[in-house]
């Protein structure tokens, strides 16, 4: 088999584990687990933006809106909904006093952590038999993996993040 060959091979691969990840990612029960008592009010998108304004925060929603490839109108009931939940705060902007910057209150933060440790409770059952090389492995692939799906197709507008904060971790 070609090299070609095995690449595509093992595309092929990844993507139907993809494919499959995410059918069981949106199961009703997975999402539950991996959000926590979060699950109920809040959406993956919404867990996906509150954890953008808590790497990157404070940030204007126009720039949420660029980094997720949409128009600003898609993103500000996205905020909204954020807001109205007290896990996002509007803040003027110092260097434009007619835009606003988004920021994550401590309710957000309290929020996010709880996310983390119902994700990481639900995955270290879930490996709970492979032995602690192949977790280890698997950790350090899925990180380098998504790390590089950052520019693919293209390049991130997203800017480096100030902290990715570990499990248990709570504030930028």
């Amino acid at each position: 088999m070609s090299h070609m060959e095995q690449d595509r091979t093992s595309a092929q691969q990844v993507q139907d584990a993809f494919t499959r990840l995410m059918r069981w990612a949106h199961r009703g029960d997975v999402r539950r687990s991996l959000l926590g008592a979060a699950a109920h009010a809040l959406s993956p998108n919404d867990v996906i933006l509150l954890r953008t304004i808590t790497a990157h925060g404070p940030v204007r929603v126009s720039d949420l809106a660029s980094w997720q490839r949409v128009d600003k109108s898609t993103v500000t009931p996205q905020v909204r909904r954020l807001e109205d939940r007290g896990l996002v705060a509007r803040q003027g902007d110092p260097g434009d006093k007619r835009a606003a910057l988004l920021t994550t209150t401590d309710h957000g933060h309290r929020t996010l952590r709880d996310i983390d440790q119902a994700g990481v409770h639900l995955f270290d059952n879930a490996l709970d038999s492979w032995p602690d090389p192949d977790r280890r492995a698997l950790a350090a692939l899925m990180q380098r993996f998504v790390d590089h799906l950052a520019d693919v197709p293209q390049p991130s507008p997203l800017p480096p993040t100030k902290h990715r904060p570990s499990s248990g971790e709570g504030a930028s």
